[in-house]
């Protein structure tokens, strides 16, 4: 890979594939337990898609804010950051923010990555929408 200042598309969709594999089991987990709840009975689809969409956001706030990196990023040597204000940590609201933004990006089979190639920060969709950027460790 060719060595730059900024955390490109590939490097980002490498360490995403590789967080991917841990939200599976974060999704069989959550699905196992739903399943139980309900008495073995299958969830009506909105509430299944609800509750895959909020344990996938969970998974990655609680790594964002806690250390900054989910997994993936530890073993790719980069890490998230707030543009918005002094302190480091994303807050919250970001996460969600990023995280939404994340869903619509992999829906659009990840074409919105590529603005990093056109912006002048080197920010992608996400990282403008959230106040957040990726640096490299």
């Amino acid at each position: 890979m060719e060595k730059t200042p900024y955390v490109g598309p590939l490097l980002r969709i490498v360490a995403s594939v590789y967080d991917f594999f841990l939200l599976l089991g974060v999704w069989f987990l959550v699905g196992s337990i739903a399943l139980w709840l309900n008495g073995g009975k299958t969830l009506n689809p909105a509430l299944g898609m609800l509750l895959v969409f909020l344990s996938g956001w969970a998974f990655y706030a609680y790594f964002w804010i806690k250390s900054g990196q989910t997994l993936g990023m530890q073993v790719w040597k980069f890490r998230i950051i707030n543009t918005d204000t002094s302190q480091d940590k994303i807050t919250l609201k970001q996460t969600f923010l990023r995280y939404t933004v994340n869903c619509g990006i992999l829906a659009l089979l990840g074409i919105p990555l590529f603005l990093i190639y056109v912006n002048s920060k080197k920010l992608a969709v996400n990282d403008i929408l959230s106040m957040t950027k990726l640096e490299k460790i």
